[in-house]
This record gives C-alpha cells, structure tokens and sequence, in this order.
C-alpha cells in the first residue's frame, strides 16, 4: 500500500475516534448512552459496531449528494440498527436519533472537511449549534426524527443562502477563535 493511502487510513481511524468521543460524550445525567449494568469491557462490541457504522458513513456518502430525506433515513436506520444489536447494554435499549444525527454528521463534517467527500446535507446539530442558532432542540435527550428535522428546517432559514454544512463550519470557527 502506497505510503499515501497508509496517511488516510491513518487519519479515517482517528477522526473515528474523535467522532465516537464527541458523539458519545453526553453530560444529562438522566439520559446516559449504556444502561447501568453495562460495565465499560461490555461498552468496545458498541464501539466497534459504531466504528464499522462510521465505515458505511462513508462509504454511503462517498458517491456525491445525499439528499434530505435519505440522510434522515440512514440516521434512523443506524440507531435502529445499534438499538437492535446491542439494546441491553444500551440506556432503556435504545441508540437515540439524536446521538446518532451527532455521529453521523460530525464524522461527515470531518470527512468533507479532509476532502474525502463531497458537502454533506446537514451539519452537527449539538450544544454548540443550538446556542448559536437559539433552538429549543437537545440533541442528548431526542430520539425524534421529527424533532431534528423541525430543528434542520429552523437552521436552514438561519444559513440561507449558505449550506448548513458552511454556515456551521463558519459561524463554529469564528466561536472558537473570539474566545482565544
């Protein structure tokens, strides 16, 4: 393998680990990703289906445009599918649409921004995001598609004329650097 292709794969492992970190990383008590009895050595087959979950990220949106509704879809197909293949060790059994949005369009933003693929449709709908745009959306709590879209379509009127994806990329790093 060309020494290239060894500094890509190099980076596709560790923009995983900084999307599973970020996506995984909530702070509502009431609401944890595990259920209780999930100790930490039955939380990696999680990590490692969510790891090959970010592979198919990839792979799905690395033929050109996604639409709205296909990206929708594939956000609630993967919490369905983590649900399903790992609900007891999951809090009430269940992958949340709203952590899963976070996955997905975070792993996205950081594959778009490498150039690894073209502009997604949307972008990481978090705190910081919500702040920014003064949503009533939590991303931690949410397991509505609904409620993301309805909160997508709040965003977009905000971003016009930009893409969601260039507008938070924007408005994210001038955050970031007032406060340095």
């Amino acid at each position: 393998m060309p020494v290239h292709e060894d500094k890509i794969d190099f980076l596709r492992y560790e923009v995983s680990i900084l999307t599973l970190k970020a996506a995984l990383s909530t702070r509502a008590g009431g609401l944890p990703i595990y259920s209780n009895a999930c100790r930490d050595h039955r939380r990696a087959p999680i990590r490692n289906a969510l790891r090959n979950e970010l592979q198919g990220v990839e792979d799905a949106y690395s033929y050109g445009h996604v639409s709205h509704n296909d990206h929708c879809d594939y956000i609630e197909d993967l919490a369905d599918r983590i649900s399903n293949q790992h609900a007891e060790s999951l809090h009430e059994g269940r992958f949340r649409y709203g952590i899963a949005q976070k996955l997905v369009n975070l792993h996205l933003k950081y594959l778009w921004s490498l150039g690894l693929i073209e502009e997604p449709p949307h972008c990481p709908l978090d705190g910081i995001v919500r702040d920014l745009a003064n949503l009533d959306y939590d991303w931690i709590t949410s397991d509505s598609r609904e409620e993301y879209e309805e909160a997508i379509a709040l965003l977009n009127e905000l971003a016009n004329p930009r893409s969601l994806a260039v507008w938070e990329l924007q408005e994210f790093r001038r955050r970031e650097q007032e406060n340095a």
